[in-house]
């Protein structure tokens, strides 16, 4: 089917965050510094660990081990035994400083997209303080692994529902990209991030791809590769979704659409992008929530024509593959 590149026709509305209450409001600054220093304390911990174990896998180091990098759904989805090790760096940080506020963290949820699904509905309904901390302590293990230096910590705070609190660390440049709602996003805490916003047209983009487990959902990546890169500057799939939001976030890329996606690949990463002026939504157009898996994200002004071509290459849906 086709659509109109433009943004009214595919964009159902440019708020990411659509909430029902405003309770986030009520919170000090004072609060809110308080959680912007704990989760960039919790990242660098984390941080530490990803640098002394990158590579962990690869066929120079003598890190890897038979136990080191476990599959998980398929061979493209893997865990290693510094991810659960970040992550308890990360949780001793946050528990620490906020004893009462309850923690999602990627490592503790069974491999799947429902059992994703599942433990994010239980966070947010089952939080006596209103409080989530949602967290990967290693976004891109498989680069990770690999020795390659495209991978970051993440740390969402959501308070009621809302996403308050975001930060992106990436350890191997000392990047610490930080968002609090309403107040702006910053690299390394005092340089302003703003999107792209030169970037007026998708000839003059630069796209990443998602590159996704399910095997169904990659070949629909695949249609929106062969759908864009004929259109655009050029695409890139760099295989870390908290990173690739971060960077568009500072403006050096335009936009990144991607496919069953968890809520700790992404609640971060858009926060950002929406406090540097640029837009996420879902691949069906609709306001980002937390409970979106298949999104796109942008500098906000080719948000439409993007949309509008993945739309017409019939690369914004797809069916989940049987894990049997």
């Amino acid at each position: 089917a086709s659509s109109s590149s433009s943004a009214s026709s595919v964009i159902a509305d440019d708020e990411p965050f659509p909430t029902s209450n405003d309770a986030w409001l009520d919170l000090t600054d004072d609060e809110l510094d308080s959680l912007l220093r704990t989760a960039t304390e919790a990242c660098r911990a984390a941080g530490s660990i990803v640098l002394d174990n990158l590579g962990c896998c690869s066929q120079t180091s003598d890190l890897c081990s038979v136990d080191s990098v476990k599959v998980k759904t398929n061979m493209k989805d893997v865990v290693t035994e510094f991810d659960t090790e970040a992550q308890r760096a990360v949780e001793g940080v946050v528990r620490s400083a906020h004893p009462t506020h309850s923690f999602l963290g990627e490592e503790d949820v069974d491999p799947g997209s429902e059992a994703s699904e599942a433990a994010l509905v239980e966070a947010l309904s089952s939080t006596p303080s209103g409080y989530v901390w949602i967290v990967d302590p290693i976004d891109g293990t498989a680069n990770f692994a690999a020795g390659l230096p495209m991978c970051v910590v993440t740390i969402g705070v959501v308070y009621r529902g809302t996403p308050i609190v975001g930060v992106v660390y990436d350890p191997h440049r000392n990047e610490m990209f930080t968002a609090v709602r309403g107040k702006g996003a910053f690299l390394n805490g005092d340089v302003p991030l703003r999107v792209a916003s030169a970037v007026a047209d998708m000839s003059d983009a630069i796209i990443n791809a998602g590159c996704p487990a399910d095997p169904n959902a990659f070949d629909t990546s695949v249609k929106g590769i062969k759908a864009l890169n004929p259109n655009c500057r050029g695409v890139r799939i760099v295989a870390c979704s908290a990173l690739t939001t971060a960077w568009i976030a500072a403006g050096r890329l335009s936009a990144h659409f991607g496919y069953d996606l968890s809520s700790w690949d992404l609640v971060a990463g858009a926060l950002l992008i929406k406090e540097a002026g640029g837009l996420v939504t879902g691949l069906d157009g609709t306001p980002y929530r937390l409970e979106t898996r298949d999104m796109l994200c942008s500098n906000g002004i080719i948000h439409g024509e993007v949309l509008g071509a993945l739309r017409e290459a019939d690369a914004v849906s797809f069916k989940r593959a049987s894990l049997d």
